[in-house]
């Protein structure tokens, strides 16, 4: 009963960003989509924290770079988090990967600054753009080894489509054209986004455009078919 009636309640408060704007002030809380909120206040007010047990998809992908060696590569990741763990972990490595990260969060970014400020060795091998993914074009990327979108089919509002680049399909055929040969382009499962993603990845598979080459846990990892 209790929890019917709390899903009742929730369902109401996201379909009005109003009311989610003042849910998410009243808990303390930070907003987990924009579609929930608008842009501009999931932009100034998200920020993802390390949480494993509902989010372990970073800690995945540290775990396959470590399992592969993957060393002195390029690398991109869709999704940094407050933690930025992946820049962190890659220090590790003793010829660390380049990573450029992208967050559309502000807190998050900042967070980077700070983190960097503290250690400039991060800002050494790890950049992250405060930005939205659909506004990149093939000529903001240098050409990538491994490319993880574990939040593919999120973020994208139609409303913001006189600002973008990209929808969800676009983005894709844009990045997969930035893989080197034997690069390897890895998504998660278990987004939040992944009833989106899925039939968009299973398309490009369809249309010979790339194929699953593994899976790790939560990530399966594609690589480009040899015509493309």
């Amino acid at each position: 009963m209790v929890n019917s009636i709390r899903q009742t309640v929730r369902g109401i408060v996201f379909t009005n960003r109003h009311l989610a704007r003042l849910y998410y002030f009243l808990s303390f809380s930070r907003p987990v989509l924009p579609q929930w909120v608008g842009a501009d206040y999931y932009r100034e007010k998200s920020s993802w924290g390390l949480q494993p047990e509902r989010c372990p998809c970073d800690l995945e992908l540290v775990e396959y770079l470590q399992k592969h060696n993957i060393q002195d590569q390029t690398i991109f990741h869709f999704g940094t988090g407050s933690h930025h763990i992946l820049g962190l972990a890659n220090q590790k490595f003793s010829q660390p990967n380049e990573i450029i990260g992208i967050t559309a969060s502000a807190p998050e970014h900042q967070e980077y600054i700070r983190l960097s400020l503290k250690d400039r060795l991060l800002f050494k091998y790890y950049k992250v753009l405060c930005t939205d993914i659909y506004t990149l074009t093939d000529r903001s990327l240098p050409m990538l080894d491994v490319i993880s979108l574990f939040h593919l089919g999120e973020f994208y509002m139609p409303e913001e489509a006189p600002f973008l680049h990209h929808n969800e399909e676009s983005l894709l055929g844009m990045f997969l054209s930035k893989l080197n040969p034997n690069g390897k382009i890895l998504f998660y499962t278990k987004s939040i986004g992944w009833g989106h993603a899925q039939p968009i990845i299973e398309s490009f598979v369809k249309q010979g455009k790339m194929h699953k080459i593994e899976e790790y846990k939560n990530l399966l990892v594609y690589a480009k078919c040899s015509l493309n």
